[in-house]
């Protein structure tokens, strides 16, 4: 499935005359790009009973049935300021969702329902990730940026879960919802490096961890980007995202930890200024 992004940019690398300078500059003043994002994920939860039994960990992918692998939009826009550029912001986002239906294969405690083995189950899944970021190159020498900075990403988890099961001869239904949204402020660093022939190439680095609070954790983003502008102000960017969190938290209505992994290529078209 990966193959076609590859050389969709090396199509692009090979067959369009060249019309911009012959090096880009590390960062632009303004630029939007926007693609598809092919990502490889899982979802670990568990939500804990009202009583305060552990519930059972799931992998909804395992577990429910939810597709491992999703072609999701991503967006992403930013730009810099100061004559040097050396101050940069950026936005990013992406979104998906899923449907599942399946018979479970072994018993599952969510909440205060225990989900029978070879209950009919129907889920529904939708998962939206936006992030902000500020880096300050305090390394620019017009071709290589080096910096470092603040982020945040935002989590938007909404799982609605229905079965029904015979229990004893009686038809019996089953029902659980999470919906769970977080902020997770990390500290980021970013090196950019532009080469001749109108490529570049940079890679990011972001982390943070929470140990008080009612919402404890850690979360980690790392991208890679190679991009290539066959014209001045359009071009193409080939990415590989990894982004991982794993939170606990301790509700009024629930507790229970939240483990989410992405990764993945991404292939966008860009516009520069």
């Amino acid at each position: 499935m990966h193959r076609p992004v590859v050389f969709c940019l090396l199509l692009a690398g090979t067959s369009f005359t060249a019309a911009a300078q012959d090096t880009l500059p590390p960062v632009d003043r303004f630029y939007s790009g926007a693609g598809r994002y092919w990502a490889d994920h899982d979802l670990d939860t568990r939500w804990d009973a009202s009583d305060g039994s552990m519930g059972t960990h799931v992998n909804v992918q395992r577990d429910l049935g939810f597709a491992d692998r999703q072609d999701a939009l991503v967006w992403n826009v930013g730009g810099s300021l100061g004559e040097e550029r050396r101050h940069k912001f950026d936005a990013f986002g992406y979104d998906y969702d899923d449907d599942t239906t399946r018979l479970l294969d072994r018993t599952l405690q969510i909440g205060n329902n225990a989900y029978p083995v070879d209950a009919d189950l129907d889920g529904r899944l939708a998962l939206k990730i936006t992030g902000v970021s500020y880096t300050w190159f305090f390394h620019h020498d017009g071709q290589r940026a080096f910096g470092v900075g603040l982020g945040a990403m935002r989590y938007d988890v909404d799982v609605d879960l229905e079965a029904t099961a015979t229990v004893a001869g009686s038809p019996v239904a089953y029902a659980n919802t999470l919906s769970e949204d977080e902020w997770a402020p990390m500290l980021r660093v970013e090196y950019v490096h532009a080469l001749p022939a109108h490529w570049r190439w940079g890679a990011s680095l972001a982390y943070t961890r929470k140990t008080g609070g009612n919402v404890t954790g850690d979360a980690r983003d790392v991208q890679v980007e190679l991009e290539y502008f066959p014209w001045q102000h359009v071009g193409f960017s080939l990415r590989y995202n990894y982004n991982d969190v794993d939170l606990d938290f301790e509700r009024t209505r629930f507790d229970g930890n939240l483990n989410l992994n992405n990764r993945g290529p991404q292939l966008l078209a860009l516009l520069r200024f």
